[in-house]
């Protein structure tokens, strides 16, 4: 019913609180006067319909429905006073306003149900028809199978099905693809398949551009926990924090395990220390903290070295067991050619600490 002070009289305000649909009874009431019938007639009543979102004020509550009035309407809209719509109320006091969609409209006695959580569907649905590559959402990972995930992406009450390839699930393949199932994670939206007609998402990319932010927070010193993705004849690889991947070489690696590398399985987990980052966020970890060779270097330094490898630009030498170094060929004139093995005393001639190069002279 409409406030009394919308009608402006106080004979037709009575009845339309006498019955909220007056064409029944109003127009045949014989106490109503045929000036209030006619104002009744003449009266400009806006009638919704189904769909249309509409700004409504709070009046008050049953214990079976909340009323909003709207200027206009005969009736207040009535909203279920259960299930997901409480949330939308349980702060709202008598005059705030809340948007509402016109759910139910029976034009027999003028009864209108109303939703705000449907206009919060609405806009759900709005946001997942809208969205591009690069987006990023948030899935919940429903099963696993041999080329990847069937996972759903949420938006407020609205899910819609997507696929994550397996190559897409993390920066490295995942040693247990299972592990990630049942998590609700996000990801960004890679593409539409028209041909399965389904998103196409992508976990990695959201990683990756996470990975400057931890690399800020890395502390050189500190215990690290992490599962291996990777051995090779000179160290093991390793995924940390979710989106850092790092090596350990072989003689950082603990000395029970050096010889054993091989044999170490991908998800095996491991503990290490962060020893030093270099550009394009490569990361050095190690299972040993000793000072490093680079921690004490100055220009002029004398090491005693061992001949890696011969190469037409120069000689590589093996400063310690994790630093190689360069004589260039200019400073191999005249001196004795060097063979692989070979010890040899040399001077440091510059040393570029970021891009981890040296350059040597034979002493």
């Amino acid at each position: 019913m409409l406030e009394k002070e919308i009608y402006g009289n106080p004979e037709l305000a009575h009845v339309f609180e006498e019955d909220n649909m007056l064409g029944k009874r109003g127009i045949g009431n014989k106490n109503v006067s045929e000036e209030v019938l006619a104002e009744y007639e003449a009266f400009d009543y806006r009638i919704p319909k189904k769909g249309d979102v509409v700004n409504a004020t709070f009046h008050n509550k049953s214990d079976s429905e909340y009323l909003l009035s709207v200027g206009g309407f005969k009736d207040f809209i009535r909203v279920d006073n259960k299930g997901s719509e409480f949330k939308h109320f349980e702060d709202m006091e008598k005059g705030d306003e809340i948007e509402v969609i016109i759910t139910q409209v029976n034009n027999d006695d003028f009864f209108i149900r109303g939703s705000v959580d449907a206009i919060q569907e609405r806009i759900a649905r709005d946001k997942i028809s809208k969205l591009k590559r690069g987006d990023f959402v948030y899935a919940r990972i429903l099963e696993v199978n041999p080329a990847g995930y069937k996972v759903q992406i949420q938006q407020g009450s609205v899910s819609l099905s997507a696929f994550m390839p397996n190559t897409l699930a993390g920066i490295n393949k995942l040693h247990d693809p299972s592990s990630i199932v049942g998590q609700d994670l996000e990801v960004c939206i890679e593409s539409y398949s028209q041909q399965e007609g389904t998103y196409i998402v992508n976990r990695k990319r959201y990683l990756r551009g996470l990975i400057p932010e931890e690399i800020e927070k890395l502390e050189t010193g500190e215990v690290y926990n992490g599962h291996v993705t990777g051995t090779t004849p000179f160290g093991i690889f390793v995924e940390f924090n979710d989106c850092l991947t790092g090596l350990i070489h072989k003689v950082n690696v603990l000395e029970e395990f050096r010889d054993k590398i091989g044999q170490i399985e991908p998800g095996c987990q491991i503990q290490f220390y962060v020893k030093e980052v270099l550009p394009k966020n490569k990361i050095i970890l190690t299972q040993i903290l000793r000072e490093s060779l680079w921690d004490s270097m100055d220009i002029g330094m004398k090491i005693k070295a061992k001949v890696k490898d011969v190469k037409p630009f120069g000689v590589l030498v093996f400063l310690d067991e994790e630093t190689v170094g360069l004589i260039p060929t200019n400073e191999l004139k005249n001196k004795k050619e060097l063979k692989k093995g070979d010890n040899v005393n040399v001077k440091v001639l510059s040393a570029d600490k970021s891009n981890r190069k040296i350059s040597l002279s034979i002493v």
